[in-house]
């Protein structure tokens, strides 16, 4: 009965242009917000049409769970297309045919070297490689002053994100409850909070017009947290 409803029932749309054009005519979907992981239980099948995300934790997420994932066969997913559960389609009826099937399949349990891939360690070693230059590559940056501005960003990067002036850094940009990774660090070894607000920052980096303009900016939004 239920493939019987989505085939007597089309599906298709035209995606809206503008919010303008949402708001007049919204598309026959239930955005429901974040939820829990562990809420998910259930539900066996993940899908991501995007072509455009840029880090895919969310695919990422459901292969790790042991749940099927249909995405579109694309650059950005090429990484994913290795994994027995991802369904990759190229058009509409390879979605239809990976739906089906995903419906009514069970996921294939990971195996210890595809369970690897997704730990910290696995990530951290392709990190690595894909940021690897040669040698030629060094000294040509080394020559231009780019390897300079890179060690820079990486400095304001670094500290930017120290003490707790970093947490409320994380909490504006949307960080959201994982933003207070210092707090929660310092609750973890028994450690006071107070005056902490500058720990771990150079003087160097300290006594800039930058952290100046960036804690004044702050301090608001810092003391309205606390009284949260």
């Amino acid at each position: 009965k239920k493939y019987e409803l989505l085939k007597s029932s089309s599906l298709e749309f035209e995606l809206p242009k503008s919010f303008h054009e949402l708001r007049k005519k919204p598309i026959p979907a239930n955005f429901r917000g974040p939820v829990d992981h562990a809420l998910l239980g259930k539900y066996g099948v993940f899908v991501n049409p995007s072509v455009s995300e840029v880090l895919c934790t969310t695919t990422f997420e459901a292969l790790a769970m042991g749940k099927f994932v249909i995405i579109p066969v694309h650059e950005s997913n090429k990484f994913f297309l290795k994994f027995p559960n991802c369904l990759g389609y190229r058009n509409k009826w390879e979605f239809a045919a990976s739906l089906r099937w995903a419906l009514t399949h069970e996921p294939e349990p990971l195996t210890q070297e595809l369970a690897k891939s997704f730990t910290w360690e696995a990530a951290t070693d392709r990190l690595i490689k894909s940021s690897a230059i040669t040698r030629r590559e060094a000294t040509q940056r080394a020559m231009l002053g780019t390897a300079r501005l890179d060690e820079r960003i990486a400095f304001f990067h670094r500290e930017l994100g120290k003490g707790t002036k970093g947490d409320a850094l994380r909490k504006f940009l949307g960080g959201g409850p994982i933003s207070d990774q210092v707090k929660y660090e310092m609750a973890k070894q028994g450690m006071d909070q107070d005056g902490s607000d500058d720990e771990g920052l150079s003087r160097k980096f300290h006594s800039s017009s930058l952290v100046r303009a960036i804690k004044s900016s702050f301090s608001g939004f810092v003391l309205q947290d606390a009284n949260l």
